[in-house]
């Protein structure tokens, strides 16, 4: 649409139209402080405004004029004096309320236009309605397209600016000011960028706005421009030194420009009601927006985006797979431990002593042979006993050799543990009685000398004796808490006269009738080897009883110290992949510190820009803590198939590695997020 397609015929808006003073400003002084030298930009300057005004402001570079018009669009805030917009001191509003002025009340034109590089016009445009809290379940959802429409772009709103000429950004600048209904429109050198056809067109949108009684307050260094308006006023040294009527231009009188879709009121409310209309709290179409930009931001940086997630991706990888293998390794724990025998009581001899050091559970030689024929002959309710002699030595069947853990123990040693025999069968107690040269295979043994062949009745060698195979085990599975299928058990009679010499038993397994029976065994086991090991009463045993339920708890408390201490290992490299987010977070807002002083600018409060930073930190953490628990599961399967142990991943696992993931990234997004916030408006446009 054309600007002569947009001069109408039915002459201003009278509802938006008022002789009421909506800007005064008396006695306004501002003064900044370079090093030890004091500048005064503005000194005691005293007008007002009417509303409806079209007001030119000029003067020399360093007059003051940009000053005034920053303190005008609460931008800045004055040294002295008052400014007045509806007849309210807006030097006593806070930051939050100053927000909802700009959002409201004003609409800023920048002659280096300041639109989002990354979103579309018409994204632009609407950019200042997320910030509108009092009415936006209220707000035109195509509001934005008609003010593109009357801008005379109807076409362009899905075009980038960087697709755009100068003259249509600024009427892409000059529809967002226009979005909210503001009562004051602020253009600080609006056509400074343009040439003069262009220029003209901005200049008859300006003042088909005011003929539509919304008031203008123009800077412009060009005399030609400053015909446009009906108010000239000059400014140097910060002062006003004319402020007089302008015989204006007849196409700027007679420029028409239809607004009446704006929202109805909008130039007549109170400022004084800010802080009883603004909404504080995060709503849903808040979160959409910040969502939207943050992903957008991301999405434009996505390399960047993408190698910041990786320190958040591997952390929750790490920590959800070495607390797979670390759970798993107590459910093998666990899993083989009940194997055993939920009724067994396991003997094992007391601690030897080597000078002042004591050598540790188990290394006293205690515990005999007689021991468990006395336990078996005098304690009740026992289903079997099987004593145990251990020695670690090659195993030979033909040419191929094996190193494995040879076990000396009884008959009962099936029944004891709960083990059934896959194939043959277990030695019997005449076999034990005799000292025969048998053994009974664990699978993995078995598999390793008997690739493709059946073991039973053939002859393997132990420690150069030849022993007659009659069984083997059933697997029991291997890896994390030993391999229980790499074993040759041989009758303990057998072993002592033959592979280890008459000395003690390693241990003796106890197989109690009844799990109700347990504690009165233990108590009777107790008293029985005290009173044949004469050992007295207040002295300690050299001996001690572990039931199932001690070892499985005991074993439970190392495997979830270690789950714990993998599980703090791997969570160092999300702590690394946090402060990877705060350093480019940090990043982020200085290259987009002109972004934030427009979002200021258009009504952002410090409380949008920390909660649109946090978001886009919150994305990157959580994104990578997706991706980190894909990988996790990945990875643990990986370790489970290669390394041949058992992993689990639990949801709770998950959960605690995703929410890790995200407090990561909330505590090392808030210190960005915060520095965001708090930038200076001004200070952040004038940004280079």
């Amino acid at each position: 649409m054309s600007i002569a397609q947009l001069q109408k015929s039915n002459g201003n808006n009278t509802e938006l139209r008022g002789a009421a003073e909506v800007i005064r400003v008396t006695q306004l002084s501002k003064s900044y402080s370079l090093g030890e030298v004091t500048v005064e930009a503005l000194r005691s300057v005293s007008l007002s405004v009417q509303r409806g005004e079209f007001v030119a402001i000029m003067g020399p570079s360093g007059s003051g004029k940009s000053t005034f018009l920053n303190l005008l669009g609460c931008l800045d805030r004055p040294g002295s004096g008052s400014y007045l917009i509806d007849g309210q001191d807006v030097a006593r509003l806070t930051e939050n309320e100053l927000a909802e002025v700009r959002s409201r009340k004003l609409g800023f034109v920048f002659q280096s236009f300041n639109l989002l590089s990354r979103t579309t016009a018409r994204d632009n445009v609407a950019l200042p309605v997320s910030y509108l809290r009092a009415a936006r379940a209220a707000s035109d959802r195509d509001l934005p397209d008609r003010l593109l429409a009357a801008v005379g772009l109807p076409e362009r709103g899905r075009h980038t600016p960087a697709e755009l000429s100068g003259g249509e950004q600024q009427r892409i600048a000059l529809a967002r000011s226009l979005v909210n209904g503001p009562s004051i429109i602020l253009a600080d050198e609006p056509t400074g960028n343009l040439d003069t056809a262009r220029s003209r067109e901005i200049m008859l949108i300006l003042a088909g706005l005011n003929n539509a009684g919304i008031t203008i307050v123009l800077v412009t260094h060009e005399p030609d421009i400053a015909a446009y308006a009906k108010r000239l006023i000059h400014f140097r040294d910060g002062s006003i030194v004319s402020d007089e009527p302008v015989d204006q231009l007849p196409e700027s009188r007679a420029a028409r420009l239809n607004v009446d879709f704006l929202r109805k009121g909008a130039a007549e409310g109170s400022v004084a009601s800010v802080h009883t209309q603004s909404v504080d709290r995060l709503s849903f179409s808040e979160l959409l927006a910040h969502v939207k930009a943050a992903v957008l931001t991301l999405w434009h940086n996505r390399l960047r985006s993408t190698l910041t997630a990786l320190g958040i991706l591997i952390g929750v990888a790490a920590v959800i797979a070495m607390m797979a293998v670390g759970q798993g390794s107590q459910k093998d724990v666990q899993t083989r431990i009940e194997q055993l025998g939920s009724n067994l009581l396991s003997i094992r001899p007391g601690s030897a002593a080597s000078g002042m050091a004591q050598l540790g559970a188990g290394s006293a030689e205690t515990l005999t042979i007689e021991d468990a024929d006395a336990i078996s002959a005098k304690i009740a309710n026992l289903s079997g006993i099987a004593p145990e002699v251990v020695l670690q030595t090659q195993v030979q069947y033909g040419r191929t050799n094996w190193s494995t853990s040879v076990t000396g123990t009884t008959a009962a040693y099936p029944v004891v543990h709960s083990w059934t025999v896959a194939r043959g069968t277990f030695f019997t107690e005449g076999e034990l009685q005799g000292r025969q040269a048998v053994c009974v295979l664990g699978s993995d043994v078995a598999a390793t000398l008997y690739p493709n062949g059946d073991p039973i009745g053939t002859t393997v060698r132990i420690k150069g004796a030849g022993y007659r195979v009659i069984g083997v085990m059933s697997s029991r599975g291997g890896g994390g808490f030993g391999n229980q299928d790499d074993v040759v058990f041989v009758p303990v009679t057998t072993a002592m006269a033959r592979l280890t010499g008459p000395k003690q038993v390693r241990s003796i397994a106890v197989s109690v009738t009844s799990r109700d029976d347990m504690v009165t065994a233990k108590s009777d086991i107790t008293a029985l080897l005290r009173q044949r090991h004469g050992i007295q009463t207040g002295r300690d045993a050299d001996f001690t009883i572990f039931s199932q339920e001690d070892i499985l708890t005991a074993m439970q408390g190392v495997s979830q110290t270690l789950t714990l201490l993998l599980a703090s290992v791997a969570a160092i490299s999300l702590v690394v992949g946090g402060i990877g987010i705060m350093n480019i977070m940090l990043v982020s807002v200085t290259e987009r510190t002109r972004e934030i002083g427009l979002r200021k600018a258009l009504g952002a409060r410090p409380k949008d820009i920390m909660q649109q930073f946090l978001t886009e930190a919150i994305i990157l953490s959580g994104l990578g803590g997706v991706l980190g628990w894909i990988l996790g599961v990945v990875a643990s399967y990986l370790i489970q198939v290669l390394g041949k142990t058992t992993t689990v991943v639990t949801p709770a696992t998950v959960l605690l590695a995703l929410g890790f993931a995200l407090a990561v990234g909330v505590f090392f997004g808030i210190f960005p997020a915060r520095k965001a916030a708090s930038l200076d408006p001004i200070r952040a446009l004038r940004y280079e």
